[in-house]
């Protein structure tokens, strides 16, 4: 059998999806097994980690493999370039490293989310891609500038453990205030997934902010064919009214993507993007949820994300489910 990677959440079809999401569910109430014993999983992160790296750890000890992980100390400076004259700081090509890698372990995970570029370069995932080309054993993306899949899994299941049918459901997708510039990928990966699910979804988020073009073309076709909507809004009071799912999330600006600076100056008159009482009381009682780490009374007030409707943790713990029946479909 040729390997299967988990790249993208458009790798998965919604019958893939759902038959993913249910195992996830019964993997939830049962108790730690030996599926997985004898299986080695090699987490490579360029980037720090918290929620990813220890509900990846927890899925595999409950499963009964084993992690090993790897941080950017651990590994040499890579070179994802075909045909590249390798006489700069990179150490070693990305084929000899996941060749090798390939030996040791039965699959890999790899998170580089790092900005390196113009968007346009970033948006190719270099390295994760080079990975994914060259191991002989299946690649998952622990989250790079353009895709967040396993985030959105979690999503996913989180709305529907707290709203069953998720047809039809209003998800307002909310760009929020953050000092520093952040990746697309939790972005780009739910508003596809929740797409695909057939909600009716509306992207808020100020001028300058816009989503990859492509990314939005390919949810917009996902949300019509599952018989939901998407629709793309600057306004952020209306954009929440009679939302059934808030979900807060800063992205960084593609126009100024090498140049933090200037994306900082465009940012300095949008403090009043951010989720508080007021805008919560506007919603259809909405599930408030945000991917974390999120900066309290920045992106997010304290009331609302110690709110009762705030399930920011269930979030996080959904992670370890998803990965499980993720890393079960892939291993077995």
């Amino acid at each position: 059998m040729s390997k299967r990677d988990f790249l993208s959440t458009a790798d998965l079809t919604r019958s893939e999806l759902d038959d993913l999401l249910d195992l996830a569910t019964r993997a939830k109430g049962k108790r730690p097994g030996q599926v997985l014993a004898g299986k080695t999983l090699g987490l490579l992160f360029f980037q720090p980690s918290l929620r990813t790296r220890v509900s990846f750890e927890v899925a595999m000890v409950q499963l009964g493999g084993h992690c090993i992980n790897l941080s950017s100390n651990d590994l040499y400076e890579l070179e994802p370039q075909e045909q590249a004259v390798m006489d700069g700081p990179a150490e070693e090509h990305v084929k000899d490293a996941a060749r090798t890698l390939s030996r040791y372990v039965d699959a890999l995970g790899i998170r580089s989310a790092a900005r390196s570029g113009t968007w346009e370069h970033d948006r190719q995932e270099l390295l994760l891609r080079s990975y994914a080309k060259y191991a002989s054993v299946p690649v998952i993306n622990l989250e790079t500038s353009f895709e967040h899949p396993c985030q959105a899994l979690a999503d996913v299941m989180t709305m529907r453990e707290n709203l069953v049918s998720l047809k039809g459901r209003k998800l307002t997708l909310l760009w929020c205030n953050h000092p520093e510039p952040k990746s697309l990928g939790p972005t780009h990966s739910i508003l596809q997934v929740a797409a695909r699910m057939g909600m009716n979804v509306t992207l808020a988020h100020p001028l300058g902010f816009e989503v990859d073009g492509e990314v939005l073309e390919r949810s917009k076709t996902l949300a019509g064919d599952a018989g939901g909507s998407l629709q793309v809004s600057n306004d952020m009071a209306s954009a929440c009214r009679g939302s059934e799912v808030l979900y807060a999330r800063s992205w960084g600006c593609t126009k100024y993507w090498d140049d933090a600076e200037r994306e900082a100056m465009v940012k300095r008159s949008l403090q009043s993007w951010r989720v508080d009482e007021q805008l919560m009381a506007s919603t259809n009682n909405a599930l408030l949820m945000h991917p974390l780490p999120v900066r309290r009374n920045v992106a997010a007030t304290d009331a609302v994300l110690d709110g009762p409707r705030s399930v920011i943790y269930e979030q996080a713990a959904n992670r370890t489910h998803v990965q499980k029946a993720l890393l079960m479909q892939l291993l077995k």
